[in-house]
């Protein structure tokens, strides 16, 4: 387990996160490197702000630098991906406790990625905590999606941090599953 500060993202931490995002792009990525996991989509210097400043990017600091990060954002943040669109359009057909997910106050959780030099060190699970103490109150649940393409990262979701899959929906020829989480009704101190 790695000491790691965990916090949200400042200005002068975004050229890391959007180094960090570049480096596990799946387009910048052998198909070896891909099976440790990678993200689908990459987002501007502008959105990369724009999620930051709004509900908060979560980073992982360790030895003075961003290790990992984990994003969040609203339904309505307009994201222009594609993928984004047809979860959401989703979540009338998908129930999560006896409920649609349209019926919840909800988020979008993710991309997360981690510098490949720290993978299976704890971070994933330092992130998804601190975003969820961060966020506790404001939303129902959190909504993650994931490439099936991508079972590195699915297993670290469902297994790792005890995500319930919901269902899949499709875009462009690939299947995602659609996660999902509860959020604290309040933060713990």
């Amino acid at each position: 387990m790695l000491v790691a500060e965990y916090r949200r993202a400042k200005p002068a931490d975004y050229a890391d996160i959007l180094r960090l995002q570049s480096a596990n792009f799946i387009a910048n990525l052998s198909e070896e490197e891909r099976r440790e996991g990678f993200l689908s989509a990459e987002f501007t210097p502008e959105q990369t702000a724009q999620i930051a400043e709004d509900l908060g990017t979560m980073v992982a600091i360790v030895d003075s630098r961003v290790a990992a990060f984990l994003c969040a954002f609203r339904n309505e943040f307009e994201t222009g991906s594609p993928v984004i669109a047809k979860m959401l359009e989703s979540y009338d057909r998908m129930i999560f406790e006896g409920r649609a997910l349209s019926s919840f106050g909800s988020y979008i959780y993710g991309p997360v990625c981690i510098d490949r030099n720290y993978r299976r060190r704890g971070l994933l699970r330092g992130l998804f905590e601190a975003q969820k103490k961060e966020l506790a109150g404001q939303f129902e649940i959190g909504v993650a999606f994931v490439s099936r393409s991508n079972p590195h990262s699915l297993t670290a979701h469902v297994d790792g941090l005890g995500m319930t899959e919901v269902g899949d929906f499709e875009c462009r020829g690939n299947t995602y599953a659609t996660l999902v989480f509860r959020v604290p009704a309040q933060s713990n101190p």
